[in-house]
This record gives structure tokens, C-alpha cells and sequence, in this order.
């Protein structure tokens, strides 16, 4: 029941389907010949950028302090190779044999860190003594530098106990109370020791001072593995040569290491090997993705061309149909070329998008064309009128869906801009082949077959019907479920954890988990970069007083500035300690009466304090078991202490001068595969901070992020920019969907001239985002980084259905009914994008796998509230509005053949009319079309 309604696009699309229509081979040819450059033009110019830097905004804040880092570091994480065993005995020998295979294959790794080699630091261990270390040390060598050149009767133990008494009976002046004291401490050590020794199990106790505990710690360091959880785990550090020919990068390295991997695994089954670090993990997504968009492409594809032959009842107008599709986007594929250059890890997913949003304009066209046929014998007719009634929807359609995407350009967001500017111009591109491509084949096709019934498109207007007997109760009950539904969005959540979205089982996430949990070997830290030792030294401490930091690396603290100050009395050490024998001579022992009697002198002069006090006891233990003690073994047991207390003084000088190297430790003396971690190109100092709590709880990651700022506000690394990532792409979504809303509107605008029905218009996306948002909530399905493209996608499904429903409303007079051929298309257009986006769902990728659930949520949202709500609500607005014509039905049973003959006639065409005839004007036709 036709309305004068006229839209501002009906007699520009009239004609360029005519002019199609004119040049129906040429038009082909053309299309075919654009699709064939732009995919040589794809062929030898598209690039792809698989890094995550790529999807960032190079002036955003934190990402140029990520490329300041990058400039000086580098820009290549490390990959790592876990290795699990029951003990280190275990471990330790596989990480060499790895380590070993990975140096070999230089060609494909470099960079390789199992150990740390100290032995270069170590011979400068006296450097990383305090200057008042350093005196003792020098000041305990000149008091032994008679038994280092020589005479080593000086341990004979009653020349030692007699010297000690000989020091104690010194009074005034000449002796300080330190003096005194130190003197003291010495026969307190020596007494002690030579009890221990004549005791019963007879055990050794070092009389000599304590040497410095960084000393003793250095002198057992030669190598030191990267070992965690008590040795039961350890790690290889490395780097994966470049592999920019591959989507996914380093996927040649990685499947080499992965081999190497298996093989040595064979070598020792009680061990466990894995792979894991942020390039694996990224490969593994990638290839994961890539994967998954290319069965969910083939897929979605042959889905909807079964949809297609089910929903029109034939094969040609489907497959035609489907061509069209193809030829757009094979255009798009140069598009691409020419517009960007390259594709990004987000910007990949645009041929599943093309599928499930293009198809719908071909699908409206097809629909409607089929409607139109069964009541015209001209093709031509029939697809002019197609063009002008429901071209103008399809045009506006396809420009709100575009400009949903193109908004994102407005982003912070580099990978959305792009994907929104692919988008964008891929949908515009799949509208103007439905416009123009589609037209031209179906009227070289069927112009030959007038004679051949017209397929039947799928009739739903029976299921609709009793939802239109009762409009208002429909509206209540709609409006009722909705705001139930829309509840939900109380429980929506955002999920950040860019781990939950691998593919389940994956080992890389698994082992990198393990890492977070159990180990401090994680490959998630935040990074601070210093100018130099000083302020980066200062950093750390403040670092270390973080409540969320657990630990921080470094290496600036292995490199002392105060060379000046030490070096010359390491250089004197080092000259004292010269001539040191391999093995120290035998020493004479006294009779253990004569001892007994030194010790006896000494006791007499321990007087006046506690320890004194102590040491005299002591001593007098040591006599009573001297005259205890059978002689022989008293001789013996005497022997034995002072051959053990010169190993013991020998020993402790040898260390002394295999840490005496007068040169101040330098960069050389480091692993090169340690140094380039941890100092820059231009010598700055990188500190590495772990945090406490789990880095992918939001909560913890922002305490994180903002503690670590308030020591370095110039702070970057993996947690801080997947903290700002993840935030910045959650809000460009946002903003794009805002900017797009404004802008659509503008355009329904523009096309209805009408406020009311822009607004009408809009209804099924709003409702449909309220139902979707809710039961997303509901069914406890997060949002995250992957699924939160389905805001745009949402936006143009919508408003697409919305459009194609007011432009049939707008056609009719009377009550409102929905036309067969726009109820239809809207079904099937639906359906098409649910298959196209569903297929996702079956993607290991579990990313991929929620942004078809939303999908799928959000399309089924939006078709309820266009074939239900929206149709009930206009039906109801209409319900008093007159009928043009009381004994014409809005919706008519699609006739049978000898139907269409009686209707031909009625409506003017005899078999001898000319195809070309023009129709009569403001005709009535059947099945509610205008006839213009």
C-alpha cells in the first residue's frame, strides 16, 4: 500500500542501475579487472605488522617512553626455556645441553643466558668491600706477614699464647682500650678453638677472624645458574633471530627450538622441558589466529551461501549474490593496500567482518528484486524498482555501518584506527558491488529466463501475524523482558587478563603462569631506566620499600666508583699475598706441660671484665684436659690443631689473593648476554621490578603501576603497557561508538528528513544493546581486548535493520505490516552474520571464541527487537491510520506460476509489450510496492 514517500537517493540509484543495466557485460568485465589489480597490487605490496607496538599510538605518553626504551635497549623480549626436575643435579645438566645446542645455532638465536660467569668479578672481589673492610683485612695481614714470608713457627701454639700475654701486660699509652680489647677477642677465639679441638669428637673451630661476608661469599662463586623453587626449576634466556617474512613472527625460530627441545627431551625423560616468553606466546596467538580467521572464513562463507539457497529458494541469486561479496572484497584487499599498506594483528579479522556485514546488502537487494519479480516480467523493471525502493535503505545502511567504523579513527588507538578505516571502506566497497556488480549479473541471467518461475524467498510474515493481533500486549510484555534482561548489566564486567584469551591448553601460557605463581623467573616486570649507578642505586632502594614490589634486578651495583679510594690497598694485599707456599710447613709442638704453663701466665692477667672473666674459664678447661689427656694423644691432638690452623690461615690468604685484582671490575667482566639486558647502547642502567601480587589482577596491576610511577614517573615495561593498552582500547571502543551514534544520526537524518523516524530507526540498536549488554552479564561472559569490536559491529547490525524496517513503514499506508521481502532479508542477513561471526566460536583462540558468543548474543539481541519490538510498535502507532485502499492486503501469498501470468496482465504487461516500456505511474502493486 504505497505512500508517497521519496527519498533523496531513489532517482540517483534508479539511474546508476540503469546505467549498469545498459552495460551489463562492461560493468562485469570492469569489476572483475579491479578485483584482479588489487590483488596483485596485495600480492607485492601489503604488508603485515605482527608486533603489539604496532597497534599503539606512537605519541601516546607511555608509549614513547616504551620507544625511548627501545631505542636504547632494543626492542626484543626473551624467550625461555623451562626446565622442571625433583633436584639441581637434575636440572642444572640439562640447561647446559640446551644452552649449548641453542650457541650452536647462531644463525637463529643469540643472546643465550643459562649461568652467570663471576669469575672475572670474583678476582675483583675486594672491591666490593667497605673501605673500613679493607683496612682490617690490611691490618690483619701485617700482623701475619712474618708467617707469609716465612716463618711459620709463629703457630706454634705457646709462641702464639705467649705473644697474646705479652700484649696484654702492655699498660698505658701505648695500648687503647680497642687495642685491649681486639686482643682480648683474639685469646677469646684461640681458647674456644683449642677447647673444641682437645674435646672429645674433637672437632675444628677457625681461631682466626671472621673475614668480610661479601669475601666469603664471592669465594664460592664461579658460575651461577638461573635456578628458582630450590633448584627443582631453571631457565635459558634467549633471543629469536627476526623473521619479518612471516604473520607470525619468529615462527622459524621457534619451531627449530621446539624441535631441539623434543629431542633432548628424549635425553632425559625425568626431567620436564617447556617453552614459554612473550615472542612464543605471541607466535603461538598468532598462528593460533591466523588459523582460526581462516576456517572461520571459509566457514562463515559456506554457511551463508547455504543460508542463502535456503532463505531464497534457489541457487543462482545466492551464488551471484555471493560473487559480488567477493569481487568487493578482493577490492577491499587494494583498498587496504593503497589506503594503510598493512595489516595489523586486530585489522586481520576484516574478512570475517566483510562476510558477516557486507553479505546483507546483496541479501536486501535479492530479496526485494525476487518480490518485484512476480509481478513484472522485466528484469529491468524489477531491478529499477529494487534500487529505488530499498537501494535508499541499503545506501544508508551501509553508510551508518561505515561511519560506525570510520569514528574510530578519532581513537588514541592505532590498531582500531586502522581496523576502522579497513572496515569502513571494505563495507562501502561490498555496498556499491551489491549496487552496481549484483544488478548487472542478475539481469545477464535471468533477462534469457523470463519464462521460469522466480525462486521463492522464505516466508515468515506467518509467524509474525499473531505478534500483530495484539501490538500493544506484544509492547508491554517486550518492554518487560528487556528491562529484566537489562538488570544484568549490574554484572558485567571488563576482563584484562590478556592470558585468558590464548588458546585452552596452550603450554606457553601455562608455563608462563607457573612462572608468576611459583617462580621469580616472569617475563613481566616494570622497567627504570637511570643515567647512572648512583640515581639508578637510589631507585632501587626506594623500589624495594614498594608494599607491591618483590624484588628488583640490576647489575649497576656490580661496578664500585670508588676505584681512587681502594685501589691502592688492594694493589698492597695484592704485593703482600705475592709468594704464598701451595702448603704450609710443619710446625713444632711444645711439650703440654710448657703449654699448660703459657696458658696458666695468660690467665693470671685476665682480670676486671665479663669476658675476661669468661676467657680465664676457658682456658682453665683447656689445662685440665691437657693434664687429663694421655700424653701421646695429647701430642698428637696438639699436632693435628696447629697443622689445621695453618691449612685454615693459608687457605683464607689464598682466596684473599685470588680476589685481589687492583683493576676495578668492568663491563668485559660480565656475560655480554647478561650486559645487554641491563645496560643501554648509550650506557644507561636498566633496573628490572617484579611485582608482589599477581601482575593480571587489575586491582593489583594498578596499585602496581601506580606505586612503581611514584619512585619513576618515567617508568615503561610489559605491565605498565598492557596496563595503558588495555585501558586506552577499552576507551577508544567507547569513544568511537559516541562519536558514531552522533554521526548516525545525523545521516538517518539526512535520509528520513525526520527526527522520529531517525529515532525509530535506531530503536533496534538500543533495545538490542540493552538485551545483549544484560544477558552478557547475566551468562557472566566479560568483555575484553578481543570482544570489544562488537560495539561498532553492533552499531551497523542495528541500525541497519532499523533503516530497512522505517523504510518499509514509510512505504505503506494504513496498519502497519511488515513486507515479506523486508522481514526476510532482515532474517537472513541476521542469520548470515551469526554464521559468518559464529564460526569464531569453534577457534581454539578464546579470544576469537567470545568475540563470536557477543556476536552471535548481539545479532540474535538486535533481530528480536527488529522483527518483534520495532513492528509492534510501529503496528501499534498506526493502528487508527485510514487505508488507501480498504480491499488491499499489505501482504499476499507469493502466487504460483499461472498467478504471476494473471497479475502480469492485470497490472498492464501483455506478452507483446516491450521490455523496456516504462510503468505506469503510482501504480498499485501487489505485495505492498511502490511502483515508481
Amino acid at each position: 500500500m504505497p505512500q508517497n514517500e521519496t527519498s533523496l537517493l531513489a532517482r540517483p540509484l534508479g539511474w546508476l542501475t540503469r546505467q549498469s543495466l545498459r552495460f551489463p557485460i562492461p560493468m562485469i568485465v570492469l569489476a572483475v579487472s579491479l578485483a584482479l589489480v588489487a590483488l596483485m597490487l596485495t600480492g607485492s605490496r601489503l604488508g603485515f605488522r605482527t608486533s603489539r607496538l604496532d597497534l599503539l599510538n606512537p605519541e601516546s605518553g607511555y608509549n614513547r617512553l616504551w620507544i625511548e626504551y627501545i631505542n636504547e635497549f632494543g626492542d626484543e623480549d626473551d624467550a625461555v626455556v623451562v626446565v622442571e626436575g625433583s633436584s639441581r643435579e637434575e636440572v642444572v645438566p640439562v640447561l647446559e645441553e640446551i644452552s649449548e645446542a641453542l650457541i650452536r645455532e647462531d644463525r637463529l638465536f643469540h643472546a643465550v643466558l643459562h649461568e652467570v660467569d663471576l669469575s672475572k668479578i670474583r678476582s675483583k672481589g675486594l672491591h666490593y668491600l667497605s673501605p673500613a673492610d679493607l683496612r682490617d683485612l690490611e691490618r690483619f695481614l701485617i700482623k701475619v706477614e712474618p708467617i707469609i714470608k716465612g716463618d711459620w713457627t709463629r703457630l706454634n701454639l705457646g709462641n702464639m699464647t705467649g705473644g697474646v700475654s705479652l700484649r696484654l701486660q702492655q699498660r698505658g699509652v701505648s695500648q687503647s682500650a680497642s687495642t685491649r680489647a681486639a686482643t682480648l677477642q683474639e685469646l677469646e677465639r684461640l681458647s674456644q678453638s683449642l677447647r673444641e679441638a682437645l674435646s672429645q669428637n674433637g672437632s675444628y673451630q677457625s681461631p682466626w677472624p671472621e673475614m668480610p661476608h661479601l669475601v666469603a661469599t664471592l669465594s664460592e662463586v664461579g658460575s651461577e645458574y638461573l635456578l628458582t623453587n630450590e633448584g627443582r626449576l631453571g631457565v635459558v634466556l634467549l633471543r629469536l633471530a627476526e623473521d619479518k617474512g612471516n604473520f607470525a613472527q619468529g615462527t622459524k625460530a621457534i619451531t627449530a627450538l621446539r624441535n631441539l627441545i623434543a629431542q633432548i627431551q628424549t635425553r632425559y625423560p625425568e626431567t620436564k622441558i617447556g617453552l614459554t616468553g612473550l615472542p612464543v606466546m605471541e607466535n603461538d596467538e598468532m598462528r593460533a589466529s591466523q588459523s582460526a580467521m581462516l576456517r572461520a572464513s571459509v566457514l562463515s562463507l559456506t554457511g551463508v551461501a547455504c543460508l542463502f539457497v535456503a532463505g531464497f529458494g534457489g541457487l543462482r541469486h545466492p551464488l551471484m549474490t555471493v560473487l559480488s561479496l567477493l569481487l568487493a572484497m578482493a577490492w577491499s584487499f587494494g583498498y587496504i593496500t593503497l589506503a594503510i599498506g598493512h595489516l595489523n594483528i586486530l585489522s586481520i579479522s576484516f574478512a570475517v567482518i566483510l562476510i558477516g556485514l557486507g553479505i546483507d546488502f546483496g541479501v536486501h537487494y535479492a530479496a526485494r528484486y525476487l518480490q518485484l519479480r512476480s509481478t513484472t516480467r522485466k528484469t529491468d523493471e524489477a531491478l529499477v524498482g529494487t534500487a529505488s525502493s530499498v537501494g535508499p535503505g541499503i545506501v544508508t545502511g551501509a553508510v551508518t555501518t561505515a561511519i560506525a567504523f570510520f569514528m574510530a579513527g578519532f581513537s588514541e588507538f592505532t590498531g582500531i584506527v586502522e581496523l576502522g578505516i579497513i572496515a569502513g571502506g571494505g563495507i562501502l566497497l561490498c555496498c556499491l558491488a551489491a549496487m552496481t556488480v549484483l544488478p548487472a549479473m542478475i539481469h545477464l541471467y535471468d533477462v534469457k529466463r523470463l519464462d521460469r518461475p522466480a525462486p521463492v524467498p522464505l516466508d515468515i510474515y506467518g509467524w509474525l501475524t499473531p505478534l500483530f493481533s495484539r501490538p500493544l500486549l506484544v509492547l508491554l510484555g517486550t518492554t518487560a523482558v528487556t528491562g529484566l534482561i537489562a538488570l544484568g548489566m549490574s554484572r558485567l564486567w571488563y576482563d584484562h587478563n590478556l592470558l585468558n584469551l590464548q588458546p585452552d591448553g596452550l603450554e606457553s601460557v601455562k608455563l608462563e603462569r607457573k612462572l608468576i605463581n611459583e617462580s621469580d623467573q616472569s617475563v613481566w616486570f616494570a622497567l627504570s631506566i637511570a643515567k647512572d649507578r648512583e640515581e639508578l642505586l637510589a631507585r632501587r632502594d626506594r623500589f624495594l620499600q614498594l608494599e607491591s614490589v618483590a624484588r628488583v634486578q640490576e647489575i649497576a651495583s656490580l661496578f664500585p666508583t670508588d676505584h681512587g679510594q681502594k685501589g691502592p690497598v688492594i694493589e698492597r694485599i695484592q704485593r703482600r699475598l705475592a709468594d704464598l707456599p701451595e702448603r704450609a710447613p710443619k710446625i713444632p709442638v711444645d711439650p703440654p706441660a710448657e703449654l699448660g704453663r703459657a696458658l696458666a701466665r695468660a690467665q693470671t692477667l685476665l682480670v676486671g671484665t665479663a669476658q675476661a672473666a669468661r676467657v680465664r674459664r676457658q682456658l682453665e678447661q683447656v689445662r685440665d684436659t691437657l693434664r687429663r689427656m694421655p700424653l701421646r694423644e695429647c701430642w698428637q691432638r696438639l699436632s693435628d690443631y696447629q697443622d689445621r690452623m695453618a691449612g685454615d690461615l693459608l687457605t683464607r690468604l689464598h682466596v684473599l689473593w685470588t680476589m685481589a685484582n687492583p683493576e676495578p671490575p668492568q663491563l668485559a667482566d660480565l656475560p655480554e648476554s647478561l650486559v645487554t639486558r641491563f645496560v643501554g647502547q648509550r650506557g644507561r642502567f636498566l633496573l628490572k621490578i617484579y611485582s608482589k601480587s599477581d601482575i593480571w589482577d587489575m586491582d593489583a596491576m594498578e596499585k602496581f603501576v601506580r606505586e612503581v610511577r611514584s619512585v619513576d614517573p618515567r617508568a615503561t615495561g610489559n605491565p605498565l603497557q598492557t596496563y595503558e593498552a588495555s585501558r586506552q582500547m577499552k576507551r577508544s571502543y567507547e569513544q568511537a561508538a559516541w562519536y558514531a551514534l552522533a554521526a548516525i544520526l545525523m545521516v538517518l537524518y539526512l535520509d528520513f528528513r525526520s527526527v522520529r523516524y531517525a529515532l525509530l530507526a535506531m530503536l533496534p540498536l538500543g533495545l538490542g544493546t540493552l538485551q545483549m549488554f544484560g544477558l552478557l552479564g547475566l551468562l557472566n561472559i566479560p568483555l575484553n581486548p578481543a570482544n570489544m569490536i562488537v560495539l561498532p559491529l553492533i552499531l551497523g547490525i542495528g541500525i541497519d535493520d532499523g533503516v530497512h524496517l522505517v523504510h518499509d513503514f514509510r512505504r505503506q499506508s494504513g496498519r502497519y505490516r511488515t513486507s515479506a521481502s523486508t522481514a526476510s532479508a532482515v532474517l537472513i542477513t541476521s542469520l548470515t552474520t551469526m554464521v559468518g561471526f559464529g564460526s569464531l566460536m569453534i577457534a581454539s583462540h578464546r579470544g576469537l571464541q567470545s568475540l563470536g558468543r557477543v556476536l552471535t548474543i548481539g545479532v540474535s539481541c538486535c533481530l528480536f527487537s527488529s522483527l518483534v519490538i520495532l513492528p509492534a510498535l510501529m503496528a501499534w502507532l498506526t493502528r487508527n491510520r485510514p487505508e488507501t485502499d480498504p480491499d488491499e492486503q499489505p501482504h499476499l501469498t507469493v502466487p504460483t506460476p499461472s498467478k504471476q501470468i494473471h497479475h502480469r496482465y492485470e497490472a498492464g504487461h501483455h506478452p507483446g509489450t516491450s521490455r523496456h516500456a516504462a510503468p505506469a505511474p503510482h501504480r498499485k502493486e501487489r505485495f505492498g510496492v511502490t511502483g515508481r
